[in-house]
């Protein structure tokens, strides 16, 4: 089955994260997914790192319905729990920067944002955090493990997520395993685990497992043990292409649209995706921005030199 909202509605979302302060990439982003979007939802760290904070609050108060609050919005403000020293010395000098540069609207912008895990009112099914749904503003999810760790903590069907600047998806399964053999009307022994995984093989990407180990368990003449177990993989989402959001209470997704402002995963261009949640589909989109004025701006504002070489690599 599809994942939908409990809340019908026919609303494209365009999703942001990590913009931190990049101007130009966020401008670059919004004109390319004009009139693809009705609403804005925003997963943290507006601020931080780039040139541009204040201009990229002012955008993200105008047009987001839901935001939440980052790790750099968070030190931005200064506020107790995070301590900037234990920052790398760019990433610390940058923070002081932005701290001197927020203006009193940006402030109080940001102050008010949640920094813990919500559910829009469009899809309460869904759930926005930055960092993850166990430690909202720090954690980093970068692999399966972490993720099946934090399937446990919440209980809507998606989690959508920033923070770590690469875009992924980690996919939550529940598998049935059967033993190992089993009996044909013949009596002859059969490896049931070749079967098993040659169905699951042939049985394609969006068809539920559980269908494939049902059909596999009612060719069994005497019954078998069954456990059930959790699976998480790390896919990597097509750029350009619609891909339906398959949930169950045996299916579930975290879901991270990159980073707008600093990517991380080796490609410089600004990175967002978009959900139709009447379709229940995630477009993950790339699109090139001028990276020179960025840059340009960085050095303006004497900003490390590490800082606005990166955005050349997207690291």
């Amino acid at each position: 089955m599809f994942a939908r909202c409990a809340i019908m509605v026919a609303m494209r979302v365009l999703v942001l994260s990590d913009i931190h302060g990049n101007l130009a990439a966020l401008e670059t982003v919004l004109n390319a997914a004009e009139d693809q979007y009705d609403t804005v939802w925003c997963l943290g760290d507006v601020v931080g790192y780039g040139p541009r904070p204040n201009e990229c609050v002012a955008l993200i108060r105008e047009i987001a319905s839901v935001c939440v609050l980052g790790n750099h919005d968070w030190a931005a403000l200064a506020r107790p729990g995070i301590d900037v020293d234990g920052f790398n010395p760019q990433a610390r000098q940058a923070v002081l920067w932005t701290r001197e540069t927020l203006t009193e609207e940006s402030i109080a912008f940001l102050n008010q944002l949640p920094y813990t895990p919500v559910s829009p009112k469009e899809c309460p099914d869904i759930l926005l955090t930055h960092a993850s749904p166990r430690e909202p503003v720090y954690e980093y999810i970068l692999t399966p493990s972490i993720a099946l760790e934090n399937f446990a903590v919440f209980e809507q069907e998606i989690c959508l997520f920033g923070h770590t600047h690469k875009p992924i998806i980690f996919r939550w399964q529940l598998h049935d395993e059967f033993d190992s053999h089993f009996a044909h009307d013949d009596g002859d022994d059969t490896e049931f685990d070749d079967i098993y995984t040659e169905k699951l093989y042939h049985s394609g990407y969006y068809e539920p497992i559980e269908q494939a180990e049902h059909e596999i368990a009612s060719t069994l003449e005497h019954p078998v043990t069954v456990r059930t177990v959790a699976t998480v993989d790390a896919l990597q989402p097509p750029i350009g292409e619609a891909v339906h959001l398959a949930t169950s209470d045996r299916e579930r997704l975290i879901i991270n649209p990159g980073s707008v402002g600093q990517p991380r995963d080796s490609d410089a261009r600004a990175a967002y995706a978009i959900i139709d949640l009447e379709e229940m589909t995630w477009r993950y989109e790339r699109i090139a921005y001028p990276i020179e004025l960025t840059q340009n701006q960085m050095r303006a504002a004497q900003l490390p030199k590490r800082l606005i070489d990166r955005l050349s690599f997207g690291y």
